[in-house]
């Protein structure tokens, strides 16, 4: 069973001077063991599977804060990631600094009686001079894509 909630419209708003803020997020809750999808979480090179928007990936180390990762788009070009955070079994959290701004994600998993409810958010922080160009080319790509990979990540894991 999934109860999936479309991603939020952006928030924009400025961050600092001279940038401005992109926020969606999108939620699912799913019949599944939280071990089952910390293990395809931490498969970084499987993502393409239940993500469609991804091209390719490939782990660079371990599945720690501080290591990276090579992200390739579908239809773009390799990104390095970041991994900002790690808290095991339950989240997240990486950051992509481009010429034009820095994108955050997290990854969250909670447990909601016999459920789980997983979150996946996306922030941009973008150079106002990059804005509209951001905002027309790549954020409705980051946008929509978040339902999507979120329902393939829930057909997967599903008990």
């Amino acid at each position: 069973m999934t109860d999936v909630r479309e991603p939020e419209a952006p928030e924009s708003g400025a961050v600092r001077a001279g940038t401005q803020d992109f926020l969606a997020s999108a939620t699912v809750t799913v019949g599944a063991n939280m071990h089952d999808i910390w293990a395809v979480w931490v498969d970084v090179n499987a993502w393409k599977s239940w993500d469609t928007g991804i091209e390719s990936t490939k782990l660079h180390g371990n599945f720690k804060a501080g290591n990276t990762f090579t992200l390739t788009p579908a239809g773009g070009q390799p990104m390095e990631v970041t991994i900002t955070s790690v808290t095991q079994g339950e989240e997240f959290s990486d950051e992509t600094v481009l010429p034009f701004g820095t994108i955050r994600t997290s990854h969250r998993m909670e447990p909601l009686g016999g459920l789980v409810r997983l979150t996946h958010e996306v922030r941009a922080e973008i150079a106002e001079d990059a804005v509209e160009m951001f905002g027309v080319k790549i954020w409705p790509h980051l946008q929509s894509g978040l339902s999507t990979a979120l329902n393939e990540l829930a057909e997967i894991v599903a008990n």
